[in-house]
């Protein structure tokens, strides 16, 4: 990951998605270090129209939220708290081979949405997004970024950080 990438992870429980997206531009704002007007692409993903120069990423969920900031190129987090998770979407948005090692673990549950925010992290770096549950199975392919997982100090919640790699 490269040293232009910052992020922030906050706990707390938000009852609306409103709520949980001030947090989280808060959060972003102590990354930037002033107030920010974020705006939304035709794809969703948000940008800073005052600063260019910054390409960010926001996520959250009931329990969690998190931002990142980069000033070295495209960068995506995503973050779950724990939630049931049917099999039926695990077999949506997975390859056989990451079925077989979440089956395998010792909390299928939480190994899915560690995956999941991986993927989710990926896509956002790329601009992307989740288009579709089938959009998801291969994200993690190809070389075009880097993904890592993110501590947030829970065991009931868990983050990614996905970032362009050096070399694109």
């Amino acid at each position: 990951m490269t040293l232009g990438v910052q992020w922030l992870v906050a706990h707390g429980q938000w009852t609306t998605h409103a709520a949980q997206s001030a947090a989280a531009r808060q959060l972003l704002q102590r990354l930037v270090g002033d107030a920010v007007a974020v705006e939304h692409d035709s794809h969703g993903a948000p940008y800073l129209p005052a600063r260019p120069d910054l390409h960010i990423s926001l996520s959250h969920c009931r329990t969690a939220v998190a931002a990142a900031v980069s000033s070295d190129g495209p960068v995506g987090i995503d973050i779950e708290s724990r939630r049931r998770v049917g099999d039926s979407l695990m077999q949506r948005v997975c390859t056989p081979d990451e079925l077989e090692t979440i089956h395998r673990s010792g909390d299928p549950t939480m190994a899915f949405l560690q995956l999941w925010t991986r993927k989710e992290a990926v896509l956002k770096c790329r601009g992307t997004g989740i288009k579709g549950f089938g959009s998801m199975v291969h994200a993690l392919e190809g070389t075009d970024t880097v993904v890592r997982d993110l501590d947030c100090d829970r065991p009931d919640t868990v983050a990614a950080l996905s970032a362009k790699t050096q070399n694109q």
